[in-house]
Formats: structure tokens, sequence, C-alpha cells
């Protein structure tokens, strides 16, 4: 009989041990539900924090990049937001002319006379013709300028390159000098084939050896 008593009090003792198992594995998963869930908050909150943070961040990089894109944009668009100039959509003339102490300066500006925005980049290439349209003495030597791309808007935007020569004889012998009279300026848009012509009297050394004939590089203006 004690035995059989012992026998069906087994199971009920392991039904016991399963219900306070059972009650303890649920209050662990309480447990383990209310840190997960405070983590969770917390990594959320830490999350929202960082995202705000990022997101901030992520603001300033993305103004700054807006800035930067917009920057390189225009920076693009200066460069490829129209085609490069062609001599018949431009005018040259020769502006603020400069003399002193032997020397010669001014600008040559080229003006969009064209209904579309065309860009220039580079040198204009320049130099003295006497009658007939014949070149007289070298061709101007290019100055060692930063060469930048301008864009001149259309019906006239503007672009000048700076042109310099020595006046007169300046320091030269007059017989390398050669003086002679020209009768104005050819001038070659950059990267064109064809030319302008600048009326411009003036005496100037055509000698095979003299290069006092200077162009600049295209500036803004």
């Amino acid at each position: 009989m004690r035995s059989t008593t012992a026998r069906r009090r087994i199971p009920a003792v392991a039904t016991q041990a399963a219900v306070l198992a059972a009650v303890g594995a649920l209050a662990l998963t309480a447990c383990s539900s209310g840190n997960g869930s405070a983590n969770a908050s917390i990594g959320t909150g830490s999350g929202s924090a960082n995202a705000s943070s990022t997101g901030g961040s992520g603001s300033s990089a993305t103004g700054s990049g807006s800035s930067t894109a917009q920057g390189t944009q225009t920076s693009a668009q200066g460069s490829a937001g129209g085609h490069a100039c062609t001599t018949g959509q431009l005018k040259a003339d020769q502006e603020n002319p400069d003399v002193g102490a032997g020397q010669y300066y001014s600008k040559i500006v080229f003006t969009n006379a064209s209904g579309s925005t065309c860009t220039l980049t580079g040198f204009p290439g320049v130099s003295y013709v006497k009658q007939g349209g014949v070149q007289s003495g070298n061709a101007a030597v290019r100055t060692g300028d930063h060469v930048t791309t301008v864009t001149l808007r259309a019906h006239g935007g503007k672009a000048s390159a700076v042109l310099h020569d020595s006046n007169g004889v300046g320091g030269y012998d007059p017989g390398q000098c050669q003086l002679s009279a020209a009768q104005g300026l050819r001038v070659y848009p950059p990267n064109q084939k064809a030319a302008l012509f600048i009326p411009w009297r003036h005496d100037h050394c055509a000698g095979p050896t003299v290069h006092s004939l200077t162009i600049g590089a295209i500036t803004v203006g």
C-alpha cells in the first residue's frame, strides 16, 4: 500500500514541479520581455538620437553636399552649360588702354552677340595686321595665367584677356625692332579658326626676333 501511495504521489509532485517550473518560466519570460522592451526602448531611443544626430549631420552633410553639388553643378554648367563660343557669335573690342614707362596694356573684350549661352576657355590668338590683312611681326605670346572657363550669357555676356606690348621701340634696338605701322589686330577666339578684326592704327616692333606682344587667358568681364 505504501508503495502504491508513493507511486500515486509522484505524479502529483511532478505535476506541481511542472507547474512551478512553468510559472518560473513565465516569470523569466516576463522579465526577459521587460528587459528586451527596455533595451529596445533604449536602443530605439539611442537609435533615434543617433538617427537624429546622424540626420542632423546628414542634413548638414546634405546641405553641404547640396551646396557642393550646386557648386559643382555651377562649375559644370560653367564648362558645359553652353557650347564653346564660335567666332560668328562674338564681337571683339579693345578697351581700357594704359600707356606708361614704355609699356602698353589693354583688354581684348569678347561680347556674346548671339541668342545662345556659350563658353570661352583658354587663350585668344592675337597678331598685328598691316595693309591688306597681312600679319605684321610675331603673334602674341601666351602668358602663364591660370586657365578657367567663362560662361557668356546670351545677348551681351562678356569675357576678356589682357593684351600687353612695348610702346613703340621700347627697350629694343631700332634695327631689331623694325618699327612698323599696323592697321589693327587679328583676334582668334579660343579654339576657333576664324578670326575677328579690331581696327587700331599703331606702330609696333615687327622684327622677327621680337616677341613683345603677349596675351593672357580668358577671364570674366
